[in-house]
């Protein structure tokens, strides 16, 4: 199976530099954000196109406007496509490259620390609609991903630690060590071994199933209820904060479910205080409103979704539920 290369740089002058030597820059595009773009230098020699672009406006307007982008400069299939920001702008150039022509070459340079450990890796690419999160999207994998860890230094602390909600993710359903690190030491989210440990436990995953049809779903902890959120409040909570509670209300399920250790959800919650990320939300909409939502959810089959919840750290199990039951169990009714 095709997998992506993964490299880890220091700088963004050496990412320049690795651009330089391994790509022509007559058969590349970069795609980068207008955020990033306004604080860090790239090689201007580049065909460079900027994209601003958030919750909101990641739908198919803005992949048709880098679709006329990829047209005006002949992009073709042996084009390397890169894309340089955080993990919309990697979902939608993602989405964009892996449709137009039927594909290019596509290379991801997250910049925000949840793109770094999870939404660049597996090949998943999608864009909202109206009804609801990701629901047009594609399995795609990046030719390589470009992990850069100077792009953390302009990331304000709730985005550092949003972000750390993935590595924790990554940590209650593949490593424990991740758990023990970033629990342990506030400073941790700059050292790239946290990050290669919380990305590796993506990779193994969806090396062994790309396309979600089993262990790849585990990957969801935490998600289902977290996309519940975020559609419920208009997207004003943002991904990190939502998955965060999903995540906590997911402990508190598997406690009740599978006798799972209380102190795991109460090390999470001290995780959460300290780091002034929310757990707790009021859902605002009806039950019968909040359930259409969730019907609609894209690991919804036969009417059924599979929770994932914990029999243990490292030990992730799928709880098949219908939607009734699933409301159940996230209202705690």
């Amino acid at each position: 199976m095709q997998e992506s290369k993964i490299s880890y740089l220091d700088t963004v002058d050496e990412l320049n530099s690795y651009l330089n030597k391994n790509l022509n820059k007559d058969t590349s595009i970069i795609f980068v954000d207008s955020n990033v773009k306004s604080k860090y230098e790239f090689d201007e020699n580049y065909n460079i196109h900027e994209v601003l672009v958030n919750e909101e406006t990641k739908n198919i307007t803005t992949v048709e406007k880098i679709w006329e982008i990829m047209h005006s400069n002949s992009v073709t299939r042996s084009t390397n496509v890169i894309c340089i920001g955080g993990g919309v702008l990697c979902d939608v150039v993602g989405f964009a490259t892996s449709t137009y022509k039927r594909g290019a070459n596509l290379i991801l340079v997250p910049t925000s620390l949840l793109a770094m450990v999870d939404a660049s890796h597996g090949g998943k690419n999608g864009v909202n609609n109206n009804y609801g999160k990701n629901q047009i999207g594609t399995f795609y994998l990046p030719n390589e991903v470009l992990v850069c860890v100077e792009f953390l230094n302009s990331l304000n602390k709730e985005d550092i630690n949003t972000g750390l909600i993935e590595a924790i993710k990554a940590g209650f359903i593949g490593n424990k060590k991740i758990l023990d690190l970033v629990y342990g030491d506030d400073t941790i989210y700059l050292d790239k071994g946290l990050i290669q440990l919380a990305i590796d436990v993506k990779t193994k995953i969806t090396k062994e199933d790309l396309k979600e049809s089993d262990k790849r779903m585990y990957l969801n902890f935490g998600h289902t209820i977290g996309h519940l959120i975020e559609s419920d409040s208009n997207y004003v909570i943002s991904h990190g904060q939502a998955v965060g509670i999903g995540i906590l209300i997911a402990l508190e399920i598997s406690e009740k479910e599978y006798n799972l250790d209380q102190s795991y959800r109460k090390n999470y919650m001290t995780f959460l205080n300290n780091s002034s990320l929310k757990s707790h939300y009021k859902f605002q909409k009806s039950r019968s409103e909040l359930m259409t939502i969730l019907s609609n959810d894209k690991k919804v089959n036969n009417a059924k979704i599979n929770f994932v919840l914990l029999e243990e750290i490292e030990k992730p199990v799928l709880k098949e539920v219908d939607i009734e039951q699933a409301m159940e169990l996230i209202l705690d009714e």
